[in-house]
């Protein structure tokens, strides 16, 4: 029996990694994009003897998005932060230049604080970075002593990120996807899965549920930079903005009807909301007028949202106040949760640890072990784990990628025209598998990176293969650190993520249940939010079996997750919905909170009491 259920989880983890490296619409243009911007950046760098271009590169292939206007946004914003940061590092040099063990607390500090920040605010990525900066320089001062040359490294520091971002603020202005782009073609692709769900198409729900449980956030960043940057406005900009919020309540509609294929007396019906969900995607993406709003006789009371949430894409009807979703900048627990401190602590030790242990063998060729823990650490356990495998992974794939080209390419190589065409071909593909979905974009960043590792070697192409091993044995080291702090120190299993989110999409419910009619049916944007903390819990429950066995919770438990997230799923779409909200709902909502206040782990008494209820039956 266990034989049988590991090879149905093989197969269902075969065809979603099959799924994710499919192309979807911009994947290609993206990926010929981040290649093209990082074979750019490394041949100025090689051309002005601006050191470490393959981390400049790094950053490109990490950061890059398809939005345009983000990816300007974000080139700019690290420059003027690592500026900042060049004068801070200049006066900790000063200071510590004749004190190494001065240094070392310098870089403690320094990425300590920058860590926490990272896991407590919404700086997240870029604050990680420039603790990777400040903590890398300042390992360079121990090869450095004499002060005008370290201040000149930290300038050369500060190159290696200028030029990368600078390239990729300047690509994407003139050959960037603008933001409102993007939009249309997300809210185009929002109608043609309700489309296929309403038409019972095989994997249409899955793929549904998958979008619904993006929530709303990237889009409504998208038109918040087209506001600021006043890329549209007027119409134009309100119809984005509606239609993006109209097209988002569709998809919560077509979910809230039965799992089972469509109904002999709803087939016709529901054929007619797919084909007006077809010609509106049609009309959103060709920007023409979109249709009239259709008329429908004798139609099922269960499509009526989904009829309404059309009509009122048809009219770009205007968008009633909802109720308040808070997303602070900084997480409201930022000094009483242990939980950023603790990740602060160990990505700090590891990375000093990996830097202890090469200047201890006096083996500088590995300092990538350091760079590793800054890229390789996550919050639980268990999505630390799935992305030192996937890392791993990359990382060999990328030496191999790597060693061909030294062994067979470089040697043919007679200008730098070549050595750009070589990596933009391989960044390419690795950036294919990185602007894939969580699941294997970690992969796809270590592929490129250890490729630019390997090939990269001072200020030219390498040939050496003893420098190339050394940086891959680095990412192994820097990994098998990070793996054995991260599952010994405060381990964080995904039964406190679980526990977390669905303490939150639980508070949520509770402001949504206590809100006027007129008020719920308006608050997209909250249920949103809520669909994004139980697309969290599912991902938090798929990353278990990562976990080590002696903190992994057992199936029973994963399925009660499971099983409770699609509970409080049908409570956000029945507070959505129903005009009122009755006694069955508010008893629902208060045993769910009843359990989290218990800390409730998995299946119980009450949660006996609340399937036999009808209210803990999984979708």
């Amino acid at each position: 029996m266990a034989s049988t259920a590991e090879r149905s989880d093989f197969r269902r983890r075969s065809h979603r990694l099959i799924d994710d490296l499919m192309p979807f619409p911009g994947r290609l243009r993206l990926s010929l994009s981040i290649g093209a911007i990082c074979a750019i950046s490394t041949v100025l760098s090689m051309m002005y003897h601006f050191p470490e271009a393959a981390i400049g590169c790094y950053l490109v292939i990490f950061l890059m998005r398809a939005n345009a206007a983000e990816n300007v946004v974000t080139g700019i914003g690290i420059i003027i932060a690592v500026s900042l940061v060049v004068f801070l590092l200049i006066g900790i040099i000063n200071l510590t230049i004749d004190f190494p063990p001065a240094q070392i607390a310098a870089i403690v500090i320094a990425s300590f604080i920058f860590l926490y920040l990272d896991s407590a605010t919404k700086a997240g990525e870029q604050a990680g970075i420039v603790a990777l900066v400040i903590a890398f320089v300042l390992t360079l001062l121990g090869n450095v002593p004499i002060g005008e040359i370290a201040t000149r490294a930290v300038l050369y520091a500060w190159a290696m990120v200028f030029v990368p971002m600078a390239v990729m603020a300047v690509y994407n202005l003139l050959f960037g996807i603008p933001p409102q782009k993007l939009l249309r073609e997300a809210i185009a692709e929002r109608l043609e899965q309700s489309a296929n769900a309403l038409e019972g198409r095989e994997d249409a729900r899955e793929k549904l549920m998958g979008l619904i449980g993006e929530g709303t956030a990237e889009q409504e960043k998208r038109l918040l930079l087209i506001k600021l940057l006043s890329i549209l406005r007027g119409r134009a900009y309100e119809f984005l903005e509606r239609t993006q919020s109209h097209s988002y309540r569709l998809m919560l509609a077509v979910s809230a009807l039965p799992e089972e294929g469509p109904a002999d007396d709803a087939g016709p019906a529901r054929q007619r909301l797919a084909a007006h969900c077809c010609a509106l995607a049609a009309a959103v993406l060709a920007k023409k007028d979109l249709p009239e709003p259709e008329t429908y006789a004798d139609l099922p009371n269960e499509l009526e949202p989904v009829a309404g949430a059309l009509a009122d894409i048809s009219r770009v009807a205007p968008l009633e106040k909802g109720a308040p979703v808070d997303d602070p900048p900084v997480a409201p627990d930022i000094f009483s949760h242990p939980r950023h401190l603790h990740f602060a602590l160990k990505t700090t030790l590891a990375a000093v640890t990996c830097f202890f242990i090469y200047t201890a063998i006096d083996w500088q060729g590995i300092h990538t072990a350091m760079i590793t823990c800054y890229v390789a650490a996550l919050g639980t356990t268990g999505d630390t784990v799935h992305k030192l495998v996937l890392r791993i992974t990359g990382c060999l794939i990328g030496a191999f990628f790597g060693l061909i080209a030294i062994l067979f390419v470089i040697p043919q190589l007679d200008s730098v025209g070549g050595l750009a065409f070589l990596i933009f071909a391989v960044v390419s593909l690795a950036a294919w598998v990185s602007t894939g979905n969580e699941r294997i974009s970690y992969g796809g960043v270590q592929i490129a990176l250890a490729f630019l590792l390997t090939v990269i070697q001072g200020f030219g192409p390498g040939t050496s293969l003893s420098a190339a091993s050394d940086r891959i044995i680095g990412i192994l080291l820097g990994n098998a650190v990070v793996y054995v702090i991260f599952t010994n120190i405060w381990p964080v299993s995904v039964k406190d993520e679980v526990k977390r989110r669905t303490a939150a999409a639980i508070a949520k419910l509770k402001s949504l249940a206590n809100a006027d009619q007129p008020v719920r049916q308006a608050s997209t944007g909250l249920v949103a939010s809520i669909q994004t903390d139980l697309g969290v819990i599912r991902e938090a429950v798929d990353m278990a079996s990562y976990e080590p066995r002696h903190m992994r919770p057992g199936k029973t438990e994963r399925e009660t997750y499971r099983s409770d997230a699609a509970m409080l799923e049908d409570l956000s779409l029945a507070l959505y919905f129903r005009p009122v909200v009755d006694d069955e709902t508010r008893s629902r909502l208060a045993v769910a909170e009843r359990r989290i206040d218990a800390g409730e782990t998995a299946a119980t008494e009450e949660t006996t009491g609340m399937e036999e209820a009808g209210t803990g039956e999984s979708r």
